[in-house]
């Protein structure tokens, strides 16, 4: 009777084992795929921003505004033989309805697994989401792209991407979305140059980017702005001025279906 009671209980402390591992497992699971619509044929429009260095200007950007429209076109395989979908994004003037203004501007690629999802644009591998979506877990979400310090692609070197007001609302454009989380993927800076003045006499530089996700939607906001400034101390006579140089964009969501 001893055995069968302690077989038993060690059976029943295995099923409470496993029990436990699926309820902690499978809502996380879950909850990546549920961060995004990947049914072909859906879509997102955004106002899309574009932050350039403005024309024959040594320390001065611009920005330029579109209607951005990205659809989900079709399930393909990547070359780990996983199962993605390929997104277009189209482009068209702000305020137009004229359907012949879209222009294809953009293709990139969202691969989900169980514990990651990435998407890959401009052949630049990005592990936007993590599994387990929790306030405060971090990850390198840029490990796969080669930015090396003071090459073109250095201002992606090393970001800790951060998740932070999880299942909270988002506001654009008067509209309420619920249910979204927010990445918060670099946020650095020296010279203080992001918060006020830039000080023309020190070098400085600024990077900061975030994106939040919507259940059923996908990405509603993003912000990226990187820049550079060499003082006049450092560059001479060619920029009295010094010289910026960087960009950035920033999208927020109009529609979705």
């Amino acid at each position: 009777m001893r055995k069968l009671v302690g077989s038993i209980l060690i059976l029943a402390a295995i099923g409470g084992i496993v029990s436990c591992g699926k309820e902690t497992d499978t809502p996380d699971e879950a909850l990546l795929t549920d961060y995004f619509n990947l049914a072909p044929g859906s879509q997102v429009n955004y106002q899309l921003d574009s932050i350039i260095k403005a024309p024959f200007q040594d320390t001065s950007f611009i920005v330029r505004s579109y209607e951005a429209r990205d659809v989900v076109d079709a399930e393909i395989t990547d070359n780990l033989g996983r199962k993605s979908w390929r997104v277009f994004r189209s482009l068209r003037p702000l305020g137009s309805s004229s359907e012949s203004a879209w222009q294809v501007s953009d293709t990139y690629m969202i691969t989900p697994t169980l514990s990651v999802v990435e998407v890959i644009e401009n052949n630049l591998r990005f592990q936007k989401l993590i599994a387990p979506i929790r306030d405060g877990k971090e990850w390198k979400g840029n490990s796969y792209i080669n930015a090396v310090p003071g090459e073109e692609l250095a201002y992606l070197y090393n970001w800790t991407y951060r998740y932070q007001d999880i299942d909270a609302s988002h506001t654009s454009f008067e509209q309420v979305i619920p249910n979204t989380i927010t990445v918060q993927q670099q946020d650095d800076e020296l010279n203080s140059a992001g918060l006020g003045p830039l000080d023309p006499s020190q070098n400085g530089y600024r990077v900061f980017s975030k994106e939040i996700y919507a259940k059923g939607i996908g990405l509603v906001y993003k912000e990226l702005i990187y820049w550079d400034f060499q003082s006049p101390a450092t560059t001479g006579n060619e920029y009295p001025n010094g010289l910026k140089e960087g960009g950035g964009i920033r999208m927020q969501v109009l529609s979705w279906k």
